[in-house]
């Protein structure tokens, strides 16, 4: 089971071409495990970018069709990485640290080097369930942006056509 839960905190002070509802909560389970909070108080200094993740997982599922390695760098947090490994149809999920190199992004598709797998490890999930997961709750999380954005917002068109890359 790999399930995705999110809140939008609303920012009535964002500028026109800014992301009202970038931010809130994001947390993920998979097996019995979670990555993130998720708690009923909105508590800014608990937030985490949703968008971020949501295009950052996007990305891996869209690697992860023809490649078998990708990281996600938790950007607020200094070595952690959530890394996803595909072997035919299954996806491994942990939870590992790592360096992150000069010049390393957000997304990897090689091993970080001194890689340790200190939390939880290879908590598997199909890829489609994966990518059902992961599309349907951003097409969701898109529906609340449209309420909170102008319709042409260039961050909802980047995650509908990264959605449109995975569907093809």
């Amino acid at each position: 089971m790999f399930k995705i839960n999110f809140k939008i905190f609303e920012n009535d002070s964002v500028e026109e071409m800014e992301l009202n509802g970038a931010d809130g909560y994001l947390q993920f389970e998979i097996d019995n495990e979670t990555y993130g909070i998720f708690i009923p108080e909105d508590i800014d200094e608990f937030s985490v970018s949703i968008y971020w993740w949501l295009y950052y997982f996007l990305k891996a599922v869209l690697i992860l069709k023809t490649e078998s390695y990708v990281l996600i760098s938790d950007i607020e947090k200094p070595k952690i990485w959530i890394e996803l490994v595909k072997e035919k149809n299954i996806v491994k999920i942990s939870k590992v640290t790592a360096d992150k190199p000069e010049g390393s992004g957000a997304i990897e598709t090689k091993e970080m080097p001194n890689l340790i797998h200190q939390y939880w490890k290879d908590k598997q999930i199909s890829y489609e369930n994966l990518k059902t997961e992961v599309v349907n709750k951003t097409k969701l999380y898109i529906e609340e942006l449209r309420v909170l954005n102008n319709e042409v917002n260039k961050d909802i068109l980047n995650m509908e056509s990264l959605i449109l890359e995975i569907e093809k």
